[in-house]
């Protein structure tokens, strides 16, 4: 399956029809490793439950999916491999031996390496995508988390040695060790910049997010948040860093220009790990304390559903791609949410040159507005309103939609052709 044929977004296109009926966009998958169950659930997000659980080696430990979707890698703890995972099957393909007790997993951003921090081996194992061969090892002591540049060049990796601790950075091309960033604690997990010019961290035993300023090696900001964070990936845009917090229980949002926690959301106990949708809309933090999943709602900064998925949830990849569904018919109306400050969904699909009825809800207690430049559309929507607009689907390319008071912020969204609606 191509990468146009896959999922974008997690939240669903809702097409009513005249008739009443209902046709809901093809949703990706979420996948969440079971620690305890030795297996890794499979979450729906079209119905947010769990379509079913793959077994896999003992003690899954890292996930990542690969940028188009097609492949799930998961390490286990309790083995000497990394399983990897056919999507389109939900079945485990093959498997690669990388040595004792593989721990963190992470992806270069354009798919062709998988690092494998194997803790036991005392090595970073760098995995070829397009074979799922080992095309290098480097010695770590301990190696526990990693991240890979948005070029594939470089790599981080977390020691977790005693009396050594560090960052390790590591240049791929030549598979050799060419800097090291001493820590006074045990680094948890890294995430990287997309510009890769800072690394965001956190340690054992401070509530706070570290930023290294990865040009000077030095660390340029520690930013408060919950006691015992894991970690703090970026959303797709690089607006946000999310960090969940063990002992409150929540996840943090930090607004990365600036250094600071945006907001906080309670979800629920012991929260371990958190993936992003594509369009950054929602987030999946897996809570290893009380066996679900929360849905966090960003821009709401609302949990809006839980998931019961099995033992020990700890890491979860989302599966990204592009929203998947028959456009609607020309009697069809689209349901359009407002709310501060997104709408939902943020891509609206029809056949080229259809006419569309947006049936536009504002939730909010706030006026918004509904800016569409490219087909002569403004129009202002009073708070707790319902309105509705006519829409032509352009011919080629998106035609971009936003709200012209709160843009800014990320009320922005796209009407597209959907390749399935001609």
């Amino acid at each position: 399956m191509s990468l146009a044929a896959r999922v974008v977004g997690l939240v669903m296109v809702v097409f009513v029809t005249t008739a009443g009926m209902v046709a809901e966009a093809a949703a990706p998958k979420v996948y969440v490793g079971l620690f305890k169950d030795d297996a890794v659930a499979v979450i729906d997000t079209s119905t947010n439950k769990v379509l079913r659980t793959i077994s896999v080696p003992k003690g899954p430990h890292g996930l990542v999916v690969t940028p188009d979707g097609a492949k799930v890698y998961v390490s286990s703890d309790g083995d000497a491999t990394v399983s990897v995972i056919d999507t389109a099957t939900d079945r485990v393909v093959r498997s690669v031996d990388v040595g004792p007790n593989p721990h963190g997993l992470a992806i270069a951003p354009d798919g062709s390496r998988v690092l494998v921090s194997a803790w036991g081996a005392n090595q970073a194992v760098f995995i070829d995508t397009a074979t799922d061969q080992i095309v290098g090892r480097v010695p770590v002591a301990q190696a526990h988390n990693g991240a890979l540049s948005a070029d594939g060049r470089t790599a981080w990796v977390g020691s977790q040695q005693q009396g050594a601790t560090a960052l390790v950075r590591i240049d791929v091309p030549t598979q050799k060790e060419v800097a090291r960033v001493p820590l006074d604690r045990t680094p948890r997990a890294l995430d990287l910049s997309r510009d890769g010019r800072r690394l965001y961290f956190t340690v054992a035993g401070q509530a706070a997010v570290l930023v290294l300023d990865t040009t000077s090696q030095q660390i340029v900001a520690q930013i408060p948040v919950g006691a015992s964070p894991h970690q703090a990936p970026l959303t797709a845009d690089g607006r946000w860093a999310l960090v969940p917090s063990q002992g409150p229980g929540e996840l943090g949002i930090i607004d990365t220009s600036g250094d600071t926690v945006a907001g906080t959301v309670t979800v629920g106990k012991t929260p371990h790990w958190v993936g992003s949708s594509s369009d950054g809309t929602l987030a999946y933090v897996t809570n290893e304390g009380s066996n679900d999943v929360s849905v966090v709602q960003l821009a709401g900064r609302k949990v809006v559903t839980t998931i019961p998925v099995g033992n020990a949830p700890r890491k979860v990849a989302v599966q990204p791609g592009v929203i998947t569904s028959s456009a609607p018919t020309a009697s069809s109306g689209v349901a359009l949410r407002v709310d501060d400050y997104f709408f939902e969904p943020k891509v609206i699909q029809g056949r080229a040159g259809q006419s569309l009825r947006l049936r536009i809800e504002n939730a909010a207690s706030t006026l918004h507005n509904l800016s569409v430049p490219g087909l002569g559309i403004d129009r202002d929507l009073p708070p707790k309103s319902r309105v509705e607009i006519n829409v032509t689907v352009p011919r080629s390319g998106p035609v971009e939609f936003f709200c012209k008071f709160h843009g800014p912020l990320g009320q922005q969204g796209q009407l597209v052709v959907s390749e399935h609606g001609s």
